[in-house]
């Protein structure tokens, strides 16, 4: 029987733990459908979800265009063994990771401020402000990074 590794423990935690905040939000949901937080709870608890699924395709192993099929599983007749994730994959799983990251910490700030009454425009607000400085700090270093290759370049 295979070990489960940390990688793997984190993705059960995360799957479990979306899917638990996912099971009280629709309970609340069920007795007042107007509940936005409850909701933004179940978004929330949907993209812990799936970051816990896109964090199992990240793999430590060397970068390879080809997943390695050379390897025979003995675990499973007929099977071949997984190895590292094939490079266009990480990618993909990073891009997801990153989106299921920005969209828990809007719909958690959203949800937890209106959880506290907080009228929605605040709300909205802080969440806005939480998720779009760190993406405008991003955009602002790719922007700077490109200025700096292009005067690089003309000199």
């Amino acid at each position: 029987m295979p070990r489960i590794t940390l990688p793997r423990w984190i993705t059960i935690i995360a799957v479990l733990g979306g899917l638990a905040i996912d099971c009280f939000a629709v309970s609340v949901i069920v007795r007042d459908p107007s509940s936005d937080g409850a909701w933004a709870a179940v978004v929330l608890g949907l993209s812990i979800v799936v970051w816990g699924v896109a964090f199992a395709y990240l793999d430590d192993g060397p970068d390879t265009d080809e997943p390695n099929t050379d390897e025979p599983n003995t675990d499973e007749p007929g099977t071949t063994a997984v190895g590292s994730v094939p490079r266009m994959h990480r990618d993909r799983a990073h891009r997801l990771l990153s989106t299921a990251l920005t969209v828990m910490v809007f719909t958690a700030i959203y949800a937890g401020t209106r959880w506290q009454l907080v009228p929605v425009g605040w709300a909205l607000g802080g969440a806005v402000i939480a998720t779009g400085l760190p993406m405008l700090n991003r955009a602002l270093d790719r922007r700077i990074a490109r200025n700096e290759q292009a005067e690089g370049a003309a000199d």
